[in-house]
């Protein structure tokens, strides 16, 4: 083999650059693989992420940021909406430039980065162990050893395939998303609105993050199975041209949103998966960006323990699940039982949880509020809800 490495990650997004920072100020050998010519390219993100998501990173770059959120609107089909003042509320992000600075920050921290550098296989050893990983760069192959491998390759994941982990999505648990970057008006560069309905979004919600001097991101997810084959372009288009009098497109893009799945692996062997990869995503909203950054920053951890003092078993490995699921698998399932229901909800239904949460905040501070105690609240207030799960299977 070529070169050896005490750890390869593959994929320079959030989680990647992440993993691969903290082990290299750690001062282990690390390769970070990113299969694009430029990382943070081609965004597949609505961009928007909690201060506290944020502040995974340690050192935040006021470049990173494009607006701060201090309203949110909450829109039924009605089109009589809910608008909560949440002072810091989160950010939306520029993820072009936040992604390259956090793959610069691992390589400036001793990380070798390669772009444009895509991983095409594993390599096993005699005794069947994963000891390193084919790579394809310009047309040519070659091959890096390795004792770890830390998988941030996002919703395909073609690492956690080949070492024989099932990632596969069902139907029900990815969502399709399209989004335009739009130049628009009229436009509140302090409020994200959430648009939900049937007909807006079978499945899902359409939303409006600014960015900016005029600028918002402005996308639409969708439940394929609920969708009877429309597509999330021509619900999105419908929904641009009644939401806003003057844009334009700047941009677009497409992608999928996974869900959060229980039966999620995230390590096998000497593999660990993080971000998307792992399915590590809040299955009510699609948000993934901090339960990336926190992934790969547990997986750096314990990866660097472990070529510290965790000797030849990569059973010590396990200890990154052990550690990402005690912060964050009791709020991955609880978002993942309010999908259940959300898949279920008529538009009458969302109407009710509106006209609830008007009567609701007005007693409460909102800046006091996290996402699953108001959740909680919703579903005490309409047993409906909890009655819409009575068909499905657990």
């Amino acid at each position: 083999m070529k070169d050896k490495y005490d750890c390869i990650v593959v994929g320079a997004g959030p989680a990647g650059s992440m993993a691969a920072w903290v082990l290299a100020k750690n001062k282990h050998k690390v390769l970070l693989l990113e299969k694009h010519k430029e990382v943070g390219l081609p965004l597949c993100c609505a961009e928007a992420v909690s201060f506290r998501g944020l502040s995974i990173c340690e050192q935040v770059n006021p470049a990173w940021i494009r607006s701060k959120i201090e309203k949110i609107a909450l829109c039924p089909p009605s089109g009589k909406e809910l608008k909560v003042s949440y002072s810091s509320a989160g950010l939306v992000l520029d993820r072009k430039i936040f992604d390259r600075d956090l793959a610069l920050r691992a390589e400036s921290s001793g990380a070798e980065l390669k772009v444009n550098a895509q991983a095409v296989g594993l390599i096993n050893n005699n005794r069947g162990e994963i000891c390193g990983i084919r790579m394809k760069k310009d047309g040519r192959e070659s091959e890096y050893q390795t004792k770890i491998v830390i998988a941030a390759d996002g919703i395909e994941s073609m690492v956690g395939r080949w070492a024989g982990i099932d990632n596969a999505l069902k139907l029900e648990g990815v969502d399709s998303a399209y989004q335009y970057l739009l130049k628009a008006d009229p436009l509140d560069q302090e409020c994200i609105e959430f648009h939900l309905g049937t007909k807006i979004a079978p499945g899902g919600y359409a939303w409006v993050f600014p960015k900016g001097k005029g600028l918002a991101n402005v996308g639409l997810a969708i439940t394929p199975s609920l969708g009877n084959n429309i597509k999330a372009k021509e619900l999105l288009d419908f929904f641009v041209m009644k939401r806003f009098k003057n844009f334009s497109v700047v941009e677009w893009m497409t992608g999928g949103v996974p869900a959060f799945s229980r039966r999620s692996q995230l390590v096998k062997g000497n593999i660990l998966l993080t971000g998307d990869a792992a399915r590590l995503v809040d299955s009510l909203s699609g948000a993934g960006i901090a339960n990336a950054l926190l992934s790969g920053k547990i997986a750096g951890q314990v990866a660097s323990e472990y070529l510290v003092n965790g000797g030849n078993s990569p059973d010590f490995l396990k200890k990154y699940e052990e550690e990402f699921l005690k912060i964050k698998g009791r709020e991955l399932r609880f978002y993942s039982y309010c999908r259940k229901i959300y898949l279920k909800m008529r538009d009458e239904d969302f109407e009710e949880v509106i006209q609830f949460l008007k009567e609701y905040l007005k007693d409460e501070d909102s800046t006091r509020l996290t996402p699953i105690q108001t959740l909680k609240a919703i579903l005490r207030s309409n047993p409906k809800l909890l009655l819409l799960l009575r068909h499905l299977v657990w």
